[in-house]
């Protein structure tokens, strides 16, 4: 590796954005006034427009189709929920599929089905513009793109941490069949990896303004304890459920846990070179596992990503391996004998409040 290459661009994945049929609210939805009638159609409208729009736009116009329908979401449940004069012409159901498949459907005959389901795709166009954003990141835009990768992912674990905390305790009684983002483990987990994330920009960040190595290695830490949280509430759902998430999705989970560890080991081994403890720098590059204990994705973008910030971790071991050879001649201290990273983040979830409802009641 150049020593003047320097890897801007995060290890990032992109998400399937979950699918969903039309829905006709003003057809389901029996009304007595054409003021109700015509509120029922425009959410019908804002629904429908982001249906199409998730199957054919980009994550930023999703964001905005989300913003456009969910105050037509939250004043219809404001206005169906617990309304015994309600009439309905026909049952109201939705379909949605999962990160899982595209092809297959979940059908739900809550509203708070919906509703949840919509939250997880506005956290998901966040995630995957933070990603798009970061696949045209360099030297020269870093500074600029670091802020708004981070206040996207911010904003996404915002999102998932409230579909985690409130939302799914109001469904009362959720089906047992329901999509894998219908579980509080995996809107847990996915708020876990935009937090892990937003620590990796932080972590660059901090490099580029020579922030001290003893810090930033904590910052990385938690990057990486953040990723292990994430794999481990995905796990917690059960083998079964574990093993319907796309392959790429779990290797790429392992490589990111993987890489968080050898970076945290790298700037451990950085911040004891600093303190002239050679012996204990190199026993924490011992323990960064080299490219060849990786599994590379088959999505070149990721793969190209990986292997540049390994590359880096590796061509900081031979640094100093070739510098001990040749100045300080240390021992390689024994690893087990080294203290343990402790973790510090710098960036948590961006608080997410509902939307205003568009309309309080329905008549």
């Amino acid at each position: 590796m150049n020593p003047t290459e320097t890897p801007w661009k995060l290890f990032m994945n992109k998400f399937e954005i979950p699918q969903s049929k039309r829905v006709q609210f003003e057809k389901v939805i029996r009304t007595q006034s054409p003021e109700s009638a015509t509120m029922l159609a425009n959410t019908s409208l804002s629904r429908n427009e982001l249906i199409i729009i998730i199957e054919k736009s980009s994550p930023s116009t999703i964001i905005s189709a989300c913003e456009k329908y969910l105050p037509d979401l939250y004043g219809l449940m404001i206005s169906v929920e617990d309304n015994n004069s309600l009439r309905l012409n026909e049952q109201l159901c939705f379909s949605w599929s999962s990160i899982n498949s595209k092809s297959s459907f979940y059908t739900g005959y809550s509203l708070r089905f919906e509703l949840i389901m919509n939250l997880v795709v506005f956290g998901l166009a966040h995630y995957n513009r933070a990603s798009e954003i970061n696949d045209s990141t360099n030297e020269a835009n870093f500074d600029e793109n670091a802020k708004l990768i981070v206040n996207h992912l911010k904003i996404a674990s915002g999102i998932f941490d409230f579909i985690a905390r409130v939302e799914l305790s109001r469904w009362m009684n959720p089906p047992e069949d329901r999509p894998l983002e219908c579980t509080t483990n995996f809107s847990i987990a996915l708020s876990s990896l935009c937090v892990s994330l937003a620590n990796c920009v932080t972590v660059r960040k901090a490099t580029k303004q020579k922030t001290s190595t003893a810090i930033i290695a904590k910052i990385a830490c938690e990057s990486w304890h953040k990723a292990e949280l994430t794999k481990n509430f995905l796990k917690d759902l059960g083998a079964p459920h574990y093993k319907k998430l796309s392959k790429s999705l779990r290797g790429y989970l392992n490589c990111l846990i993987t890489l968080l560890y050898s970076t945290t080991m790298m700037f451990m081994a950085k911040s004891y070179k600093e303190q002239e403890k050679v012996g204990d720098a190199l026993a924490y590059f011992s323990l960064a596992s080299p490219l060849s204990k990786y599994k590379k994705p088959s999505d070149s973008r990721l793969s190209a990503n990986l292997v540049a910030l390994v590359n880096e971790i590796q061509y900081e071991h031979q640094i100093l391996t070739k510098e001990n050879d040749v100045i300080y001649f240390e021992k390689r201290s024994d690893p087990n004998s080294l203290e343990q990273p402790q973790p510090k983040g710098l960036v948590s979830p961006l608080t997410f409040s509902p939307p205003m409802p568009s309309f309080m009641s329905i008549q």
